[in-house]
C-alpha cells in the first residue's frame, strides 16, 4: 500500500510538471499563498499572475531571437567573429530558469531557511524579496545540468540562501547610510559579488583618494535621452543590422524591433512583481506573527538604491566597452544585447565603494572578460534548458545565454567544483578564503556606519537597536 501511494504521488508531480512552467508554477503559488493564509482571490489571482509573466517572457524571447538573432547571425557570418550565443539579459533568462522541473523546491527551501535562522536567532533579516527565489533556481539548475547531481544544485542553492541573509546582516547599516531607509536590508545574490571584488575595492581605497570622483548627476544630464531603453536598443538594433548587411529599410525595422524588445523586457518583469509582492507582504505578517517582541530588517530588492544616478551612469558609459570586449575577446561565444545594461557588477561596486565613479568605473571595465567568459561558459546549459522545456526555441547553431548573471564568478566556482575539476578546486577553496575576509571586513565597517548614524547600542537579546 506504502509502495502504491509512493507511486501516486509520482504520477501526481509529474503531471503538474507536465502541464508546463506557466500552469504548474501558478498552481505551487497559490498554494503557498494559501499557506501564507492569504485569500483564495488574491492567491489565484498572484499564481495566474506569474502564469502570465512566463509566458509574456517567452513571448519577448522568441520576438528578440526571430528578429534580433537572425540579424546577429548575418553580422556574425559577414564579420567573421565567432559569436554564437546570443545575450536574453537577466528577465528571460531567469523566466526561462522557473522552467527547470525542480524549480517549485526553492520556494519551501528559501522559507525553510529564513525560518531556521530566524529561530536560532542567525539572522534578523526577514527575507521578502520572493522575485529572487528565482536567482536560487538559477544556481540549482545551473549546478544541476553541469555536474548531473539536482541535490548537488539545490544543496548549493540553499547555502546561497544562508549567505544572503548573513550578508544582509552584515551591510545593514551600510545600506541605511546610503538609502536613509532604517528598518531594511539587501538579501540580493548580487551583493555576494562583494566576497570576491571587497579585496580589489581595499586596494582601490589605498591608491585612489576618496577625493577623486565625479557629479553623477550631471553627467548623466548630459547624456540625456540616449540613456533611455528604447533608444539603445534602436542604436544597438541598427548597428547589428549595418553589420550584417541588411539594406536601409530593413535596417531601421531592425533598430525599432530591438528597441521594442528592450523596452518591454522591463515591462514583462514587472508582472513578477506583480505576482510575488502580495505573497512577500503575507510572508512578512506570517514572520512576524511567530517572532513577536523582535525587531527585524525586512529584505527587500535591490531597486531601493535605483534612484542614485552613479548606476545608471556607468552602466550608459560602459555599454560601448561591452560590445568592444565582446568582439576583441578570443573565446568569447556571446553578443551582448539584453543585459547590456550591467546591473550585477555595477550595483554592488556602487555599494562598496559608496558610490564613488572612478572606482566603480575601474571595477565593471576590469569585471566584463569575467562576465563574457561566465556567459559563454554557461550557454549551452541555458540552451539545452530551452530545448528541453520547450519553453523558447533557439534558431540552429545559435545558443541563449545571459551577460551580466547575478554572481557569475561563483556560480562559474561551484559548477567547476560541483565536477572537481583542478581549476574548480582551487577557486572553491580561494572563495572559503576570501568569504572569512569579506563577511569580517563588513562586519567591522557595520561598526563604523553605525557611529556615523548615530546608532550607539544594539540589545542583542532581542535585536533592538537604540540611538
Amino acid at each position: 500500500m506504502e509502495g502504491k501511494s509512493v507511486e501516486y504521488i509520482k504520477i501526481l508531480f509529474q503531471g503538474l510538471i507536465n502541464m508546463g512552467a506557466p500552469v504548474f508554477l501558478s498552481i505551487i503559488l497559490i498554494i503557498i499563498g494559501l499557506i501564507f493564509r492569504m485569500k483564495f482571490s488574491r492567491a489565484f489571482s498572484a499564481g495566474l499572475t506569474l502564469g502570465v509573466a512566463l509566458v509574456g517572457i517567452n513571448l519577448v524571447v522568441d520576438f528578440m531571437i526571430n528578429n534580433v538573432g537572425s540579424a546577429s547571425k548575418a553580422f556574425v557570418e559577414n564579420t567573421g567573429i565567432q559569436l554564437g550565443a546570443l545575450d536574453m539579459g537577466w528577465p528571460p533568462a531567469l523566466g526561462l530558469a522557473w522552467t527547470w522541473e525542480f524549480a517549485f523546491l526553492m520556494f519551501p527551501i528559501q522559507i525553510l531557511v529564513n525560518l531556521v535562522m530566524l529561530t536560532f536567532r542567525w539572522t534578523d533579516c526577514v527575507n521578502v524579496d520572493m522575485w529572487n527565489v528565482g536567482n536560487k533556481v538559477c544556481t540549482a539548475f545551473l549546478v544541476s545540468y553541469v555536474s548531473g547531481l539536482v541535490w548537488l544544485g539545490l544543496l548549493f542553492a540553499t547555502i546561497q540562501a544562508i549567505l544572503e541573509l548573513k550578508n544582509a546582516d552584515y551591510t545593514r547599516y551600510r545600506l541605511q547610510k546610503l538609502t536613509s531607509i532604517p528598518g531594511v536590508s539587501m538579501p540580493h545574490p548580487m551583493f555576494l559579488t562583494g566576497i570576491w571584488l571587497y579585496p580589489f575595492v581595499k586596494l582601490m581605497d589605498k591608491v585612489i583618494p576618496s577625493t577623486v570622483n565625479f557629479d553623477a548627476q550631471k553627467v548623466r544630464e548630459k547624456i540625456g535621452a540616449f540613456g533611455e531603453n528604447h533608444i539603445m536598443g534602436f542604436l544597438i538594433g541598427c548597428l547589428i543590422g549595418l553589420f550584417g548587411g541588411y539594406d536601409f529599410k530593413a535596417t531601421l525595422t531592425l533598430g525599432v524591433q530591438s528597441g521594442a524588445a528592450l523596452t518591454l523586457f522591463p515591462l514583462v518583469a514587472k508582472l513578477f512583481t506583480t505576482a510575488l509582492t502580495p505573497i512577500s507582504e503575507s510572508a512578512t505578517d506570517f514572520m512576524k506573527n511567530r517572532f513577536k517582541n523582535r525587531t527585524f530588517t525586512i529584505g527587500l530588492d535591490w531597486p531601493i538604491m535605483a534612484g542614485r544616478s552613479e548606476h545608471w551612469l556607468i552602466m550608459i558609459l560602459t555599454i560601448p566597452i561591452v560590445l568592444l570586449y565582446s568582439l576583441i575577446l578570443p573565446g568569447n561565444l556571446v553578443l551582448p544585447f539584453g543585459g547590456l545594461m550591467n546591473i550585477c557588477l555595477v550595483v554592488p561596486l556602487f555599494f562598496l565603494t559608496n558610490g564613488n565613479l572612478v572606482k566603480m568605473a575601474i571595477g565593471t571595465i576590469l569585471g566584463i572578460p569575467m562576465q563574457l567568459y561566465v556567459a559563454s561558459y554557461f550557454a549551452p546549459h541555458f540552451t539545452r534548458l530551452a530545448q528541453s522545456t520547450g519553453g523558447v526555441s533557439a534558431p540552429d547553431n545559435q545558443m541563449l545565454a545571459w551577460f551580466g548573471m547575478d554572481i557569475s564568478e561563483l556560480r562559474y566556482i561551484v559548477a567547476e567544483f560541483s565536477q572537481l575539476t583542478p581549476v574548480g578546486i582551487v577557486l572553491f577553496i580561494s572563495t572559503i578564503i576570501l568569504s572569512v575576509f569579506y563577511f569580517k571586513g563588513m562586519k567591522k565597517e557595520e561598526e563604523q556606519f553605525k557611529k556615523e548614524l548615530g546608532i550607539e547600542v544594539e540589545n542583542t537579546s532581542n535585536g533592538r537597536a537604540i540611538s
